[in-house]
């Protein structure tokens, strides 16, 4: 249902903006120029990315080398799903619990690990960014380039902070201690307050052992997260080309690095997917020289190609859900 609404959405979008002065012509022209294989190409280069996102999880999960790449894949597929149906963390929460499920592993250590995959993510997005912005040369107009700037600084900002949080597990847990678990003795609430503190405190214990897991787990969980960011930023980018674009291959690449850092904000707002689309279309009309529909175009590429993810994760939630007999041990 998700995607069919979302599908629905894109439609009534496509159909008022043919409808305006600015879309009609634009659209017949871009329907003219659009060769489809580099489309279908493009958006298999941008699902691969998801195994990368799996791999680069279960690479940090200690002991967690059993774990299937397929299984881990879809559970990280589900997690989206359920993070478009759901305001807040519900799917970073939800997909520990199905691997958990599925394969008899602790949830605590392998939400502690997504944690950390997020902030390696999110560091190698901000790398990516400084890369296309020291060494491309994009074509953003003077007007924007302060809001650029502000962009590569927020991405900056996202990751220390959240390397913070991966770093520091014993902050976290006092937090805890002096919130939730100050709740703890009141009427009513207590039970629950009592029960959240416990969570993050079994939690914050996990990131500090899969802080532990050394430095070889580290850096094959930052290869994984540059093989995921290329595979998206490829697939983006020969899907434009295959609509008769010419954009910056620098632009793509930070257009996609700043949506990335951008969804750290959005994803706990109802309808944090709009404004995911806006801005990475925003950032794609700057810094790739293509006119606005020719943007919003792209953006309908990306958000297709999400729909498809969130078909496969239905399937995987659907499996998942269900125990299996494979428990890793």
């Amino acid at each position: 249902m998700m995607a069919v609404a979302l599908l629905g959405v894109i439609g009534l979008g496509v159909l008022a903006l043919y409808q305006s002065d600015l879309g009609q012509d634009h659209i017949e022209d871009l329907w003219a120029r659009t060769s489809w294989p580099p489309l279908v190409f493009a958006l298999g280069i941008m699902t691969v990315g998801l195994c990368f996102l799996g791999l680069r999880w279960r690479s940090l999960v200690p002991g967690g080398q059993d774990l299937p790449v397929m299984g881990m894949t879809g559970a990280v597929a589900s997690g989206m799903l359920l993070n478009y149906a759901l305001p807040g963390p519900v799917g970073e929460l939800a997909a520990p619990l199905l691997v958990q499920r599925r394969y008899g592993f602790p949830a605590e250590m392998t939400l502690a690990a997504g944690i950390h995959a997020r902030f390696v993510g999110l560091a190698t997005a901000g790398g990516f960014a400084a890369v296309a912005w020291v060494a491309g040369d994009m074509p953003i107009p003077e007007d924007y380039l302060v809001l650029v700037q502000l962009a590569a600084v927020a991405i900056v900002v996202g990751a220390v902070a959240l390397g913070l949080l991966s770093s520091r597990p014993q902050l976290l847990a006092w937090l805890s201690r002096m919130t939730w678990g100050k709740l703890a003795g009141l009427p009513m609430v207590g039970g629950l307050m009592a029960k959240v503190d416990d969570a993050v405190q079994k939690v914050a214990e996990s990131l500090g052992q899969v802080g532990r897991i050394g430095v070889k787990s580290y850096g094959t969980a930052v290869f994984w997260s540059l093989c995921g960011h290329t595979a998206v930023s490829t697939g983006i980018w020969v899907g434009a080309l295959g609509m008769g674009m010419d954009p910056s291959p620098f632009g793509v690449v930070f257009t996609y690095c700043a949506a990335t850092a951008g969804v750290i904000a959005l994803f706990a707002l109802p309808g944090g997917q709009l404004g995911w689309d806006a801005l990475f279309c925003a950032f794609f009309t700057v810094t790739t020289g293509v006119e606005l529909a020719d943007a919003i175009a792209v953006t309908v590429l990306v958000r297709v190609q999400q729909i498809l993810l969130l078909l496969v994760g239905a399937l995987s939630l659907a499996v998942m859900s269900d125990r299996g007999s494979g428990a890793v041990e």
